[in-house]
């Protein structure tokens, strides 16, 4: 299991500095790791393997490295990081209340897990409330309804000039467009059953990018890609599953060949 870090959170954590919250987000942060260790920990339990976590602004992306996993599983794994981060922020609140002069420094973390753990619950995408939600609902209505949420919360920011606001809005906005994007592959080779019959042959450069090649899947037989421009070098939709896996969607199919 890799960590890796979204761009976007590098700008909230400058964010965070400038305006002098520098003590709650660093609370903040390891509310989020520990949230999505939670969601790692029931993965595993139900036999899934964690490619990878990464941290996002407001919250984390984890990707599951499976082929079978049943839309009540998922429910369970979505549903573990805000049951956690609420126990832990009872956890972390009954230490600060029993003994306050040697826990006083855990208050942001009791503070910062239980706004993890509530927020979470909330039916938005990429929320796990909204993920959730996803599971007997149109995954496509839950993120054009989120998106309509957070561009209503974007629009008041901006009319009653509300500055940390506008950053959140436009930030989960951003958020939620890449990590639709992000599962929209990964959902797809989640699937109970593989495609069976005649392979069909398509031609790739290999200075596309995994998601440009993702895309040419062929939907109903499976699809052998062939790269022109490297000495016809062959290689199939697992190979591509397991890259999209291990690296961002925008890497370059020539570093993965």
């Amino acid at each position: 299991m890799r960590f890796f870090v979204h761009p976007l959170f590098i700008i909230t954590a400058v964010v965070a500095i400038f305006f002098a919250v520098t003590e709650f987000f660093i609370a903040l942060t390891i509310a989020v790791f520990l949230h999505e260790f939670a969601h790692a920990v029931i993965a595993k339990n139900f036999g899934v393997t964690v490619a990878r976590i990464t941290l996002a602004p407001f919250g984390g992306v984890l990707n599951l490295q499976s082929k079978v996993l049943t839309p009540h599983q998922k429910s369970v794994i979505y549903l573990a990081g805000p049951l956690a981060s609420l126990l832990l922020s009872l956890l972390f609140g009954v230490m600060v209340w029993l003994f306050p002069v040697i826990f006083n420094y855990l208050e942001y973390l009791v503070v910062a897990n239980f706004l993890v753990g509530v927020i979470n619950l909330l039916p938005i995408y990429p929320l796990d409330g909204g993920k959730v939600l996803a599971q007997v609902v149109s995954a496509r209505l839950i993120f054009i309804w989120s998106n309509l949420v957070f561009i209503g919360i974007l629009i008041f920011a901006v009319l009653t000039f509300r500055w940390w606001w506008i950053f959140f809005g436009v930030t989960m906005l951003l958020q939620i467009n890449w990590e639709f994007k992000q599962n929209l592959y990964l959902d797809k080779f989640n699937l109970n059953k593989n495609k069976c019959g005649k392979f069909v042959k398509c031609a790739v450069s290999s200075s596309m990018s995994l998601w440009e090649v993702y895309r040419l899947v062929n939907r109903k037989h499976p699809t052998e890609f062939v790269v022109v421009d490297n000495h016809n070098q062959v290689f199939y939709e697992n190979d591509l599953e397991q890259w999209l896996l291990k690296n961002d969607s925008y890497t370059l199919l020539k570093k993965c060949l």
